[in-house]
């Protein structure tokens, strides 16, 4: 088979992680003679290929954002665009059997998006292997906040794992816990990443290494549960056990809101036993390996992982695993033969388990003699290669198909298939240019109703006579507003299918083509769009652009992320919800979005930029004031309260988009105070030399001497005296 790994983290340099794991799987497969290539982030150099397998095919993204510019919020979405990009030039290339993603960053998103769109990678099974999604990461340490980048990257996320051909898991627990989160009914297999089977070292403490040592291995992070082992040895030392702990791992920022972690269990450790307690740095490859040689025990006390890589790490070289039952390693360690579990969060009980392993020699030899040939038993590469083998020819038959091909041309007397609605007001100025992108569509079967809001720019008028054509039809009617203007289209409306346009903006020749084609190869959408791309006034020229999310319920409150207004909808279901709100001034489609999601129905997003948007400073959007802006946020959220699935969540996300605007004008406010003092002392400057010259003027008006009594008192006397 032709196989592709997609992974931007490659090093392995770290304890465990999707880097290692790609490099287990790459080397098994290779050896077992399929050809494998793996597409990463530039930082990574051919030297990991060869430490692999000299046979392994790395390829690199192109990082340099030169589409769409701006439009790229953080940097796992422009990853997931890059990897797209360099993904469609290699399957090309190379025709791939099985193409392979992480679920973590969604690295997926924009060409499992391609499948089901655009019909991409058509020969290809799409795979997502489960290792850590940031809603679990979240979760498990604890954070509340959520700012609207992590909300995009956990949809990301979430979005690829559904629209996978194959879901791989490294443990039972984990497959099941997704399929249940996100309502998946079937799929997935169970696959944990080859390990090559290395032979056991034997302990061999120093005389000064006398006493037992406990070793911690990973990033000090709060999920990772480091903070029951210190609860737990602190107990056992009150005990009078006598050991010491090694925390091998570099700190992170989950303590409690964003504190320093280390920190944190520092201050959990009491004074009598912070000599006991050691902070190392974090460990990779043969050192790691001796670390657990070293080690009376190996204590993997996390809150809940997918499978520990670490603690598989050790099992393979032999060392006395302790590890929580929550998450894969309950699958793996057979308690009391290959290692010992502990009731996850249970302090207590950990260091019952804890004292049990330290007390007892014979348990700790029979746990390191099975351990090795337990994780041997699970993750041989030739078993890996088997079953890797199997599940990519059983899912062949079943990838997604993506669109059936719709390119149709308007049959003779018969309604159209589109229905395109352009309002306008006083935009002669631009309606050439959209009425010409319509015209260009490779998809014909379309009617255009043009509606005119009442103009009374007297070109705009004009111009309306000149535009008779059979495919357009003109409605008149005063002036009501964007959406009047758009449900008197709709009334009239004749195809199955509508696509509001502003008369500003234009499509790319093949926009209806693709929508037309998503829309009818999965029925139930609520409707279709398109990435955006911005321009002022040459298409050809963009300035920016931006990428809708799709459907995302709990986000659609704090943002519109679903689409523009030029969105391919179902008639019916534009009619069902009432058409367009017309008591809005604006946000009109971001209400209808609401309504849409509300009733279950989702977006697809094209992941090609097909809508252009035209940028005036004279837009509507352009033009609402912050007050007007927030009261219409307001009346959304009045008038769709059920939207959200979980309201907290919604709630988080509109408290970290004003946390995060809040930020920026704190850090915008010394620049802007330095500006605005700069502008005031070259105002008092011009104001004293302006002063100086009238003081002089009036004083030898006045006849006033120049001395050094006050203007005021000087031109008083020499008129008072006058009078006199």
């Amino acid at each position: 088979m032709r196989i592709c790994f997609v992974s931007r983290e490659l090093a392995s340099t770290t304890e465990s992680g999707v880097g290692t794991a790609v490099a287990n799987m790459s080397r098994a497969l290779v050896q077992a003679g399929h050809d494998v290539h793996v597409l990463t982030a530039p930082h990574v150099d051919a030297r990991w290929a060869a430490s692999v397998h000299p046979s392994v095919h790395i390829h690199h993204v192109d990082e340099q954002e030169t589409d769409l510019q701006g439009a790229f919020p953080h940097a796992e979405l422009r990853h997931a665009w890059d990897a797209y990009r360099a993904l469609r030039v290699l399957h090309a290339s190379h025709q791939f059997d099985i193409i392979e993603f992480p679920d973590s960053g969604g690295e997926g998103h924009f060409a499992l998006r391609a499948r089901r769109t655009l019909g991409q990678f058509d020969t290809a099974v799409l795979a997502v292997r489960l290792y850590h999604s940031s809603h679990d990461v979240l979760r498990l340490n604890q954070v509340a906040t959520l700012d609207m980048d992590t909300a995009q990257r956990e949809h990301m996320e979430d979005t690829a794992l559904r629209e996978a051909d194959l879901l791989v898991s490294p443990s039972a627990v984990a497959l099941e816990q997704t399929r249940t989160r996100l309502g998946l009914k079937t799929g997935g297999i169970v696959l944990p990443p080859p390990i090559e089977s290395a032979p056991a070292q034997a302990a061999t403490p120093s005389p000064s290494e006398a006493a037992p040592r406990v070793l911690y291995a990973g990033r000090l992070e709060y999920r990772e549960g480091v903070h029951l082992l210190i609860d737990a040895m602190q107990a056992l030392f009150e005990q009078g056990v006598a050991a010491e702990v090694d925390l091998v791992g570099d700190d992170t920022r989950t303590g409690p809101f964003g504190r320093s972690l280390r920190s944190w269990l520092e201050q959990r450790i009491a004074p009598a036993w912070r000599h006991r307690f050691q902070f190392l740095p974090a460990r990779a490859g043969d050192e790691l390996t001796s670390a657990f040689a070293h080690a009376t025990l190996c204590c993997i006390p996390t809150r809940w992982d997918a499978l520990h890589g670490t603690g598989v790490a050790a099992m393979s070289a032999g060392a006395a695993v302790v590890a929580s039952d929550s998450g894969g390693m309950a699958e793996f360690i057979e308690d009391g033969r290959s290692g010992l579990l502990f009731h996850h969060d249970d302090a207590g009980h950990l260091k019952d388990v804890l004292q049990r392993a330290l007390a007892s020699t014979s348990l700790r030899d029979t746990l390191r003699a099975a351990a090795p040939a337990r994780v041997a038993s699970l993750c041989a590469p030739a078993r890996f290669v088997r079953d890797y083998e199997a599940a990519a020819t059983s899912a062949l038959p079943h990838r997604h198909p993506g669109p059936a091909p719709s390119s149709r041309t308007k049959p003779a007397k018969a309604s159209p298939c589109v229905s395109i609605l352009v309002p306008y007001f006083n935009m002669g100025r631009y309606l050439p240019e959209t009425l010409h992108s319509i015209r260009a569509q490779t998809f014909t079967d379309y009617e255009i109703i043009l509606v005119d809001d009442g103009s009374t720019d007297a070109d705009s008028v004009a111009l309306l006579e000149t535009l008779q054509a059979p495919d357009l039809r003109i409605i008149r009617k005063a002036n009501g507003g964007l959406s009047s203007a758009r449900n008197a289209g709709l009334r009239v409306a004749r195809g199955p299918y509508v696509l509001p346009l502003d008369p500003d903006d234009l499509i790319q020749p093949t926009f209806l083509e693709k929508a037309v084609a998503v829309m009818e190869s999965a029925p139930g959408l609520g409707y279709v769009t398109s990435l955006v791309s911005y321009f002022v006034d040459d298409p050809r020229q963009p300035v920016g652009g931006w990428i809708p999310w799709g459907t995302e319920r709990d986000a659609l409150l704090a943002e519109n992320v679903a689409s523009t207004c030029t969105a391919l909808m179902q008639r019916t279901h534009l009619e069902d919800i009432g058409g367009y709100d017309e008591w809005l001034t604006a946000y009109e489609d971001w209400d209808v979005f609401c309504s849409l999601a509300k009733r279950g129905l989702e977006g697809s997003v094209i992941p090609e930029p097909l809508f252009l948007y035209r940028q005036r400073p004279d837009s509507m959007t352009r033009g609402i004031d912050v007050s007007g802006r927030y009261a219409q946020m307001a009346y959304l959220s009045q008038k769709h309260p059920t939207l959200p699935r979980s309201p907290d969540r919604a709630l988080r996300m509109q408290l970290g988009r004003a946390q995060r605007q809040e930020t920026h004008l704190r850090a915008a406010a010394p620049p802007l105070m330095s500006q605005v003092a700069n502008r005031v002392n070259s105002t008092l400057k011009r104001f004293d030399a302006v002063h100086g010259t009238v003081r002089r003027a009036v004083a030898w008006a006045a006849g006033a001497e120049d001395d050094s009594r006050p203007l005021r008192q000087q031109v008083l006397e020499r008129l008072l005296g006058r009078r006199r």
